[in-house]
């Protein structure tokens, strides 16, 4: 399923990597590839990214239409964060997000893991480069 989100620039990214670096990297790629740096949110702890959402939820103007979620963090790992998100998110969602897995990890019980999730819409291996994220905002926006 795509979205119909024409203009890259009104698109709004949240990326959950405890990698404060790889955090800021992905997101002046994800400005680069035409989304406005307004609407790139980063969030070290998946934790504080749900409760994000939570408040959020029923808020279109600032819920994001992307996330990227790294599996391997600190506290609550990227499946943790999934299995909340699919219980207390993803039932009361009042528009379609995508959600992509974003891992260094090319382990294919990873990959397989991701892919029995309903809520993942995709799987990418870091690193995350224009190119890739091209490719990818084409097949899920679009764009």
């Amino acid at each position: 399923m795509t979205l119909d989100v024409i203009d890259k620039k009104s698109l709004k990214v949240m990326i959950i990597d405890d990698d404060e670096i790889s955090g800021f990297i992905y997101g002046k790629i994800i400005e680069k590839g035409g989304v406005s740096g307004n609407h790139v949110r980063t969030f070290l702890k998946g934790q504080e990214a749900l409760e994000f959402l939570k408040n959020n939820l029923g808020n279109n103007e600032d819920f994001p239409d992307l996330i990227l979620l790294d599996i391997n963090m600190p506290i609550m790992n990227g499946w943790e964060f999934l299995d909340s998100y699919a219980e207390d998110i993803w039932p009361k969602l009042g528009k379609k997000v995508i959600l992509c897995m974003l891992s260094s990890s090319v382990n294919r019980d990873d990959i397989d893991k991701a892919n029995s999730y309903s809520q993942v819409d995709d799987y990418l291996s870091k690193p995350l480069t224009k190119d890739v994220l091209t490719n990818f905002l084409n097949k899920h926006f679009n764009a």
